[in-house]
């Protein structure tokens, strides 16, 4: 079964920006969020958690509390990282930049480690910078992980069919 590798950009997506968890129209979706993130098949890794901390609000500690086993970080995973950003000082079209420093410092090359590390796992984001702005789509199709925006997600599980 394929397992999701969720970002910060899409989960902030979800719970702020479009699909509130506080309106009943949005049930189905959280519903199989929730229980995509109970069964292990919706994952993330700790930096994540890190970055949705640093904005304290209602929904946010609310989704971590009820979300916490679904941050992870491992030994494979550690490894993993060490090779993306291997892959990434090799590849020729990135160029040094403010973008590279942030994303280097982020989660994005966890959550791309994280979904390497394991089979049948996607990605998923709300980014749309392109490959030179270190765009976690673009840089997930140059490193080889199956990349996946939340109405591609939705889709994929047929959330809201």
């Amino acid at each position: 079964m394929t397992k999701y590798c969720i970002d910060a950009s899409a989960l902030i997506d979800l719970g702020e920006r479009h699909y509130p968890e506080r309106l009943k129209l949005f049930e189905p979706i959280w519903a199989s969020l929730y229980d995509g993130i109970d069964n292990g098949n919706i994952i993330s890794v700790d930096y994540v958690k890190m970055e949705l901390e640093r904005k304290a609000d209602d929904w946010r500690n609310d989704f971590l509390i009820r979300a916490d086993q679904m941050f992870q970080i491992n030994e494979d995973v550690e490894h993993e990282y060490a090779s993306v950003i291997s892959d990434i000082e090799s590849l020729p079209d990135l160029p040094m930049n403010k973008a590279r420093d942030r994303f280097l410092s982020g989660a994005d090359p966890w959550v791309i480690a994280l979904a390497r590390s394991m089979d049948d796992c996607a990605a998923i984001s709300a980014e749309r910078k392109p490959l030179n702005a270190y765009g976690l789509g673009a840089l997930c199709s140059e490193l080889g992980v199956r990349h996946l925006n939340l109405v591609d997600f939705f889709e994929e599980n047929g959330i809201g069919q």
